[in-house]
């Protein structure tokens, strides 16, 4: 197995990217940069502090942003999230347990080292996840029109503040919740995607069907990690339990990205099993 540098790492020094910066970042004088976080846009329906750690999770882990660089304070995230103190701290806290963050008493938080991503040497038979299968159908737990900050935007290749659907739905499997999945799409992709039964149907059906979209491939990163605070509600397990996190890009035939998700798979209920040859 050959271990590598995450990309975030390497994209940055062929760069020379020596400051944390977004959308007038104003340099540190240490040389590792603090940030300004993009807008930020409330909705309804979903836990705050839950929101805020997805803006800052996709920024933060985004590439764009040397290891060691300083978040701003918490009084400072406190207005720009119009959220009270503690609700930040709860959000700071999930991101620490994910390991994105450390959190220095007396200093503040700063984005850790990249992790050390794995390839496979050679060509593989298999690739599955092994345990009970996933029920038809999923709990639609929200489904809102948002607009793509600095992160998703790059993400998904769109103009900033393009529409996109963010949708989060809840599988089961035997009646047991087991996988929390959260998907940002473009709007111009599939309009009036509110329309169509996405408690029922998958949502590649959708798309390939309804909407005629050529999916051609797509790529996961899978990690480990303790359940936050919304997994721990949402999938019925304990505080501290162990999830898979996964990220999905799923790329059209003009290579654009169709669909941005991150998931958490629970890890007592399921595994991945690789098959070299």
């Amino acid at each position: 197995m050959i271990m590598h540098l995450n990309q975030r790492e390497a994209r940055m020094r062929e760069a020379g990217i020596g400051k944390m910066q977004i959308e007038g970042t104003r340099a540190a004088g240490d040389g590792a940069g603090t940030v300004v976080l993009p807008p930020f846009a409330r909705v309804a329906r979903v836990p705050l502090h839950h929101q805020i750690r997805e803006h800052l999770v996709l920024n933060l882990d985004s590439g764009r942003f040397r290891p060691g660089a300083e978040l701003p304070g918490e009084a400072a995230l406190c207005d720009h999230y119009g959220a009270s103190r503690g609700t930040i701290r709860h959000a700071l806290a999930d991101l620490a347990r994910d390991g994105l963050i450390d959190r220095q008493v007396g200093r503040g938080s700063f984005l850790r080292q990249p992790k050390i991503e794995g390839s496979v040497v050679g060509s593989y038979r298999q690739f599955r996840v092994e345990g009970p299968p996933l029920d038809p159908g999923a709990r639609v737990l929200t489904l809102a029109r948002r607009k793509a900050d600095g992160a998703l935007a790059d993400i998904l290749g769109l103009g900033r503040d393009r529409a996109v659907y963010f949708l989060r739905r809840l599988r089961f499997a035997g009646g047991v919740p087991v996988t929390l999945q959260s998907s940002w799409l473009p709007v111009a992709l599939c309009p009036a995607l509110d329309r169509h039964d996405l408690a029922e149907r998958h949502l590649v059906d959708i798309l390939t069907e309804d909407y005629d979209v050529a999916i051609v491939r797509a790529e996961e990163l899978i990690e480990p990690a303790i359940a936050a605070s919304h997994d721990v509600r949402h999938l019925g397990i304990p505080a501290g339990a162990p999830v898979f996190r996964i990220e999905r890009r799923t790329y059209l035939s003009d290579g654009r990205i169709g669909e941005f998700r991150r998931a958490v798979m629970r890890g007592d209920v399921y595994r991945y099993r690789l098959d070299l040859r």
